[in-house]
């Protein structure tokens, strides 16, 4: 399988309950966890709504100014299910998704501009916004459950690497290279902390858990990550 949605489908088919995604603030405690149909969910959700409300379709981009967070994963997952291009930290792209604190500096520099909540349910933002500037969350909550479109393939541009503009299948390629070089290994549990490499920290939060058909723990901010990772009974790092 050479693109997201298709090995996000094996991995429901295949462990629908077990954890794919699990997020951790290592100062506070907070912890999300998602299963692969939460993740499979959030992607038709987040995919509808780039194409429907958005009119964003394969080959888009999507300017992503999110943290190592479980939103990363989800608005990966569905920019990827929608066939547009993931933009770590763009701003001249064709929609940039980035947070409440975030809004009010770009808020002159992106032509298109919406917020999501770091909210560990994922519930709309308090925050005031800049006008202009719309919580999305609201319209990905409205959207079908079941993706609605067109089923983006390996040929499908999907990633700005190092080394420019990549495909689905070049992206799904260099995330199971990524995961053998940490000795990532089926069934494994991957820990990254927020300290990674730019874009391993992208690459790690959904891609390489899918190709190497294994789950993540997503680690922010300071604390024992040494006891973390036993808590979690991690058997890979990211580094």
């Amino acid at each position: 399988m050479s693109d997201v949605w298709s090995l996000l489908q094996r991995r429901r088919r295949e462990s629908a309950g077990t954890p794919l995604v699990t997020f951790l603030d290592a100062g506070t405690g907070e912890r999300t966890e998602l299963s692969a149909v939460s993740v499979e969910n959030a992607a038709a959700k987040i995919a509808n709504a780039l194409r429907d409300e958005y009119d964003l379709g394969p080959g888009a981009a999507i300017g992503l100014r999110l943290p190592l967070h479980w939103q990363r994963s989800a608005w990966c997952a569905g920019a990827w299910t929608a066939g547009c291009v993931v933009a770590p930290g763009a701003v001249d792209a064709d929609l940039v998704v980035t947070t409440a604190a975030e809004a009010a500096s770009l808020a002159g520099s992106a032509e298109r501009l919406v917020v999501v909540s770091l909210h560990p349910f994922g519930l709309p933002t308090t925050e005031s916004l800049p006008l202009g500037v719309d919580d999305v969350t609201l319209v990905v909550r409205q959207q079908p459950d079941a993706y609605l479109f067109d089923a983006p393939d390996g040929s499908t541009p999907a990633f700005v690497s190092q080394s420019g503009v990549i495909d689905q299948s070049a992206l799904v390629a260099l995330a199971l290279g990524r995961g053998t070089q940490w000795g990532l290994e089926q069934s494994g549990r991957l820990l990254v902390h927020d300290t990674v490499a730019e874009e391993d920290g992208w690459l790690a939060a959904l891609a390489v858990p899918l190709a190497c058909r294994a789950s993540v723990v997503l680690v922010r901010g300071d604390g024992d990550i040494e006891r973390v990772a036993e808590q979690e009974r991690v058997t890979a790092w990211a580094r």
